[in-house]
Order: structure tokens, then sequence, then C-alpha cells
């Protein structure tokens, strides 16, 4: 692998890096996990609907905000969320991702989570780590959250645009990618060195390598 204190690691976070989405993880860590089925069943038209492709990914994304979280304190919230985050997402983080994580660490590498996920329940976990952090926002009115989106989501062609906005203002030397679905394959296409893998132990013996990673 190549590598320079000027590099960056860029990462998406939901299945890469841990085992399950964070999104619906923080709605059950809040709501609780029988108010979080209610809700999926009454949710389930629109769920339907985005499968169906009669609503975008995007506005499920809302949809399911507003259900849950719509008119709640934004004060409130990012407490839970920074609590999710400092003691829940270690939980759910890969052995094969801390590895990687670890090893631009050690390089002196920028490392950039680029998510779908929100600032609310992911800001505290990439403080304590001096992880950098782009991903969607949600708005608040009066302190309270409304369920729209603030901004676009940070998914698909999205998140190229927005790490192409980011590498317009930071230099790099070069760069790494990590994602694992065919949404991450538009970030992925502007990075050096790309990987389309989950961040397993399996998978990073069989695809990636480190000079201290055999």
């Amino acid at each position: 692998m190549s590598g320079t204190s000027s590099s960056l690691a860029v990462f998406d976070l939901d299945g890469t890096i841990t085992t399950k989405d964070t999104y619906l993880e923080f709605i059950k860590y809040v709501k609780g996990t029988l108010r979080y089925y209610i809700g999926l069943g009454l949710l389930s038209p629109y769920i339907i609907a985005f499968y169906l492709k009669a609503l975008s990914n995007d506005q499920l994304k809302e949809k399911f905000f507003k259900y849950y979280f719509g008119g709640m304190n934004h004060s409130k919230l990012q407490t839970l969320g920074d609590r999710y985050s400092e003691h829940e997402i270690p939980r759910i983080t890969r052995t094969g991702a801390i590895k990687v994580l670890n090893w631009h660490k050690a390089q002196g590498h920028t490392i950039l989570i680029l998510s779908a996920s929100a600032d609310i329940w992911l800001k505290k976990w990439c403080d304590i780590n001096k992880f950098q952090l782009i991903c969607t926002k949600f708005k608040v009115e009066n302190d309270l959250y409304t369920g729209k989106l603030n901004g676009k989501n940070c998914f698909g062609e999205e998140k190229k645009i927005l790490l192409n906005n980011f590498l317009n203002t930071n230099y790099f030397h070069f760069t790494y990618g990590y994602g694992d679905s065919s949404a991450d394959k538009f970030f992925l296409e502007i990075v050096d060195e790309p990987y389309l893998m989950v961040l397993n132990e399996d998978n990073i013996h069989k695809f990636w390598s480190a000079p201290d990673n055999t």
C-alpha cells in the first residue's frame, strides 16, 4: 500500500465498519425495540413504495425520521446521540475495520467518515477517535427536529459530490476509500486506492495488505 502523512482514508460506515445499520439501531436505542417494530409496520407502505421506486431514498429517510424523532427537542436527542455514539457504536464495530483504521492512524493519515447516517449519533464517536465527518443532517427549528433533511442525503452520487468538494479545499498526496455497497461505488471512483468490501477479518486478509498486517 502507498501512504504518506498527507494521505486521506475515506470510510463508509454502515456495513463497512459496523455490523449493523447505525440509523436503525439508534431508533431502537431511543424508542425501544417494541416501538421500533410497531413503527416499521406503520411505515411499511413507504418501505414498499421505496422498493417499487415510487419513493426516493431521501424521502424514505425523512419518513422514518419524522415518525420516530419529529418534534423532539434538539438538545435531548443530541444527548442521547452522544451516549449512543460513545457506548453503542464500539459494540457493533468490526474487528477487521478497527485494524484498518488503526493502520491509517499509525501512518498519520487523515481519516474521513463519509456516511448516510447523521451527525446526531456519529459526531461523538468521530470526535473521540479524531475522525473527520461528512454525513446526513436533519433540520432543527425552534430547537425541535422537523423531520426534514438539512441539505441532501449523503448517499450514492451525493457522497461523490461532497467528497469532491472536500478534496477541492484540502490537498492530499494520496487517497484511500472503503465502502461495501453499490451506492459507495460513486465516491470510490475518485480515490487512488479503492476497496469495495465489508471490512471483516476474511476480507482484509484476502484483499487488503499493510506493512504490519500479514
